[in-house]
This record gives C-alpha cells, sequence and structure tokens, in this order.
C-alpha cells in the first residue's frame, strides 16, 4: 500500500510537470505596446497618416469573430469614425488593466490589452463606456499584421437606432388600467389595507424618490407602511391633475399607468395639513395586476 501511495504522488507529480510547459516571454514594457499606444493616440488625434504607420499593407481586421482582409490605408481612413462623431473622445487602459506583449518560440509578437473607450455621439448624446479587449499580431517588420477586437456591440446599435423615427406602442386616455388605478386609491383614502394588497401581485415591488430607486420594498413591507399611513393621518384625500395616460410600451410588452395627483392629509400627531403633488407610476401584467409602484414626490412638503 505504502509504495502504491508512493508511485501515485510521483504520477501525479509528472502529471503536473506536463501540464505546465513554458511557451514565450511576457513583457509588460516592449516596444510592441509603444506601437499600440502610438496607434491609439493617433486614433485620438484623427491623424490617418500617422495611424497607418503602425499598421503592415495589408491587414487582418477580426471584431467580434467577424474578419476581412484591407489595406492599411483602407483601415487608417476608417479610424477617423471615433473623431468625427464622438465628443471628447478617449481611451485608456481599463481599471486595473496594463498591456502585455507577448514572444512566442518562433520569434511571433504579439501584444494584448484591455482598454476603455469613452466619449458622447454627437448625433445622438449617447455616452460612450465601451470596454474592449484587443489582440496586435506582428510582423517581422515590426508591423500589426492582424488586429482582432472584442466588444459589446449594444451601444453602436442604439446609436444607429436612435438616429431613426420609430413608434413604441399606444397612448390611452381611457383604458381598463386607468380605473384600476383609481380604485386602488380608493382603498387607500377608505383606509383599507387588504383592499389595497387585492390590486398587486404577490411578487411586486414598490419603491419612491424620497427612498432612492435602488431601495425597494415588497408587498408585505409596502401593506405595514400603509397602515402606519393609516394610523397616524386623516383626511386622507387625493385630487386628480389633468388626467392619466395609460401607455403600452411595444419594446416590453407592457402597459405602464401615468397618473398626477394632489395629495393632501392631516398629521394625527401635530394637526398640521399637508399637501403635496405626487406623481405614480404602475406597471401591469397581462392579467392585470399590479407588479411595480414608483411614486415620485418630495419630503420637503412634510418636514416643512
Amino acid at each position: 500500500m505504502k509504495n502504491f501511495a508512493v508511485l501515485l504522488i510521483l504520477t501525479l507529480l509528472a502529471s503536473t510537470s506536463v501540464a505546465q510547459k513554458k511557451n514565450g516571454t511576457v513583457f509588460n514594457e516592449h516596444e510592441t505596446i509603444d506601437a499600440t499606444r502610438g496607434f491609439w493616440d493617433a486614433v485620438k488625434k484623427g491623424d490617418a497618416e500617422k495611424v497607418k504607420t503602425y499598421f503592415a499593407d495589408s491587414v487582418l481586421i477580426i471584431r467580434n469573430g467577424n474578419d476581412w482582409e484591407t489595406s492599411a490605408e483602407n483601415f487608417s481612413k476608417n479610424t477617423s469614425y471615433w473623431i468625427n462623431n464622438f465628443v471628447n473622445f478617449n481611451v485608456e487602459d481599463s481599471p486595473g488593466s496594463y498591456p502585455d506583449a507577448i514572444e512566442y518560440p518562433d520569434g511571433k509578437m504579439w501584444v494584448q490589452d484591455w482598454l476603455q473607450l469613452t466619449g458622447t455621439n454627437e448625433k445622438t448624446g449617447i455616452n460612450l463606456d465601451l470596454h474592449m479587449h484587443c489582440l496586435y499580431a506582428f510582423n517581422d517588420d515590426g508591423k500589426i499584421a492582424a488586429f482582432f477586437q472584442y466588444y459589446n456591440n449594444n451601444v453602436f446599435e442604439n446609436i444607429r437606432d436612435a438616429q431613426t423615427t420609430r413608434e413604441n406602442g399606444q397612448v390611452y386616455i381611457n383604458h381598463p388600467h386607468i380605473a384600476t388605478v383609481r380604485k386602488l386609491l380608493n382603498t387607500y383614502v377608505a383606509e383599507d389595507v387588504e383592499g389595497f394588497k387585492d390590486f398587486f401581485t404577490e411578487d411586486a415591488i414598490f419603491s419612491s424618490l424620497p427612498g432612492g430607486y435602488d431601495v425597494t420594498m415588497n408587498l408585505e413591507e409596502r401593506a405595514a407602511d400603509v397602515a402606519d399611513h393609516f394610523a397616524t393621518r386623516k383626511d386622507i384625500h387625493f385630487e386628480q391633475v389633468g388626467y392619466p395616460d395609460c401607455i403600452f410600451y411595444e419594446l416590453n410588452n407592457g402597459y405602464v399607468v401615468y397618473s398626477w395627483w394632489n395629495y393632501s392629509y392631516t398629521d394625527e400627531e401635530s394637526g398640521k395639513k399637508v399637501e403635496m403633488p405626487l406623481m405614480l407610476s404602475h406597471s401591469f401584467n397581462d392579467d392585470g395586476k399590479i407588479i411595480r409602484e414608483m411614486a415620485y414626490f418630495s419630503t420637503n412638503h412634510v418636514t416643512e
């Protein structure tokens, strides 16, 4: 048994040594890294002629797995896209990262980096905050012969879409969901906690402007909050301002009712009457139940 254990350990050590095999040298300072830095500096300045000097006459471009060959001349001209379309365009290392230059045993040089591209699209106002992973393959003349880029393309789709006009649903001045919101507020005026809860799904979430968008309540927490209001407030009243909108959003395939109110009540302890403008947003599911409530108001009316 002892001999078997020794044999097992030696086998594991042997397999570990086979799994670890050096295949090149990694540099954090190298002339090829300087070249990639110089390339992006030229892009930021809109200097197409300078960009061209870093690339081989024929260069392979690979973006998110899509590849094509082009000339250094054409590629350098296309880099003007950034400076021509974005204000305050900048390229820098992603926080906490730095480029690597790798020399393989066959003498081939590669550089990899992790970049953060920022700026504002001039036509649409969309802000760019793009993380990009790049690989650069250098030829024997120290020129970039292949350029790989990997990034999330969503921001460019948003920029493209923002330059078109597109409908995204319908607006209703009268709708059953609007009636539901009015009935919901009637339960609040009637101080009916259980009736209030019936309008919501069990997993509904609630948030408010004073509470912060990232702070939410579940249904039971909101019901307890409402019950507390009933215990400390009287003469609760909602006066509709204008008219509610029920909007069907095609993109998210859902209904939202926006409504505006003058909300008033009397504080039981102080006898003070509080009046405040209130905006409510209620999102509905396919069964006509409310899945989210958002309330927009200022607490200044309470603390004054």
